[in-house]
């Protein structure tokens, strides 16, 4: 088991592969691969304001977490309600190099254990997809807020 260091706390989560299951993994040994899937992800979302070296900075510190499958890469973090302390397992960051493969039906119930034996009590997605939207709702998923912005 692999213990991961969040913001002051510790998270153990065990990284074992089975049956390609996705592996927790440094960043660094990775780092061209996934800088080409941060770079996609950010030319394709103008939205989000970070860098991927931010999201380099993040992993390297243990405030998030990098996943690898077969088909690309998850990165992960961990949200804490003020006013309860429940922790959320936030769905930061996806990649596949191939789009269409399934990649959040495959792996999800592998993500569900993660977060289960890590004691979080919520698993969180957001997204700029609306594609994923008829999915997630059919699968157990909850709507719990929108957000819209705009520049002064």
């Amino acid at each position: 088991m692999e213990a991961l260091a969040v913001s002051g706390q510790e998270d153990v989560i065990g990284t074992e592969e089975k049956g390609g299951d996705p592996i927790y993994a440094s960043i660094r040994d990775y780092w061209d691969w996934a800088k080409t899937g941060l770079e996609e992800i950010l030319a394709e979302n103008a939205q989000l304001t970070f860098i991927p070296e931010d999201v380099f900075a993040s992993c390297v510190s243990g405030q998030a977490h990098f996943w690898v499958a077969p088909e690309g890469f998850v990165i992960t973090s961990k949200e804490v309600d003020e006013f309860t302390n429940d922790q959320t397992f936030l769905f930061w960051l996806a990649w596949a190099e191939e789009r269409g493969q399934s990649c959040v039906i495959k792996y999800y119930s592998f993500f569900e254990q993660v977060a289960r034996d890590a004691g979080y009590k919520k698993i969180e997605v957001r997204t700029a997809v609306n594609a994923l939207e008829p999915y997630l709702l059919t699968e157990g998923w909850t709507k719990e807020t929108v957000v819209y912005t705009r520049k002064l």
